[in-house]
């Protein structure tokens, strides 16, 4: 099972130092603008405060794309690619056709919104405390889930705006690209796991020590102060570095006609009336993310 021999671990991250979980440290950790936590096997999600009732209502804001993809090797000068993908989610919420009690905000708030990365740990595209994260008897660099929390003019905001729609929270979503982990699915497969109920093959010789790069959707559920309180991701698609090129340390993001067929030939096959990968991923991740009802695979 991919990332079984992962240990359960979280360690909250604050500017240099480390908030850790004790009496008498709540402060430090109220103060913290960002926190990491290692994740175990998927569905790549994180407790931020104690859990809300399931199928709890919620706003969404419109979807925008990952503040770091302009910073990422290969994606610098290339964010209008995304913005098909973008307007096809966006058009999905201004049309109402969300899964569970959310209902769409047709404008976005002001910047400073909550920030997620899901990847592995001492990819090139994660936050400097995520190589920290990477212990010396892990054999593979773990997964993990990084948030900057938001700031204080943007949780003023939204907090409005969940009080104007009369809902107890509000959901953030950014499309982007990261780096996930292989795994095994027995003795001779190798696989990824990219989602909830989203397990991705790949070619067998592949070399283990190198990541897929992944079409991802992060979400954070805010409360109505603008508080996180669940963090995760859903990948769509990924692309694996064919192992020729891996020997030498070579690594081939999306191309064009990849991201394209987002939109149109990546569908679940093993779903009923064979959905769009993007539309699955979206629905899981507003159900995870107000504890509703995920789509899976029959068993």
């Amino acid at each position: 099972m991919a990332r079984k021999d992962w240990p359960t671990l979280a360690l909250f991250i604050a500017g240099a130092g480390i908030a850790i979980a004790l009496p008498g440290c709540a402060a430090l950790d109220a103060a913290a603008v960002a926190e990491t936590h290692r994740l175990d096997d998927a569905p790549d999600y994180v407790d931020l405060s104690p859990p809300q009732p399931p199928g709890s209502g919620a706003i969404v804001l419109p979807i925008t794309l990952d503040p770091g993809l302009r910073q990422q090797a290969g994606y610098e000068t290339r964010a209008v690619e995304f913005d098909s993908i973008l307007a096809a989610l966006n058009a999905r919420i201004a049309s109402g056709s969300v899964s569970g009690c959310v209902s769409p905000v047709p404008n976005a708030l002001a910047a400073g919104a909550p920030r997620t990365y899901v990847g592995i740990a001492d990819s090139e595209y994660a936050p400097a405390a995520g190589a920290s994260q990477r212990l010396p008897y892990d054999r593979f660099s773990p997964m993990i889930l990084h948030l900057e929390r938001p700031t204080a003019a943007w949780r003023d905001a939204v907090a409005s705006e969940i009080a104007r729609k009369a809902v107890p929270y509000a959901i953030v979503i950014h499309l982007g690209v990261s780096q996930y982990s292989k795994g095994y699915a027995g003795a001779f497969r190798k696989e990824v796991a990219l989602g909830t109920g989203y397990r991705q093959p790949i070619k067998f010789l592949t070399a283990e020590d190198k990541p897929v790069e992944v079409l991802h959707l992060t979400g954070v559920l805010v409360d109505a102060v603008g508080r996180p309180v669940r963090a995760g991701a859903e990948g769509v698609v990924l692309r694996d570095t064919p192992f020729i090129a891996q020997a030498v340390d070579a690594e081939r993001v999306f191309d064009t006609a990849e991201l394209q067929r987002v939109l149109s030939s990546e569908r679940r096959g093993e779903l009923p009336g064979t959905p769009l990968k993007l539309d699955v991923a979206f629905d899981n991740l507003i159900a995870q993310l107000t504890r509703g009802t995920v789509l899976i695979p029959a068993r």
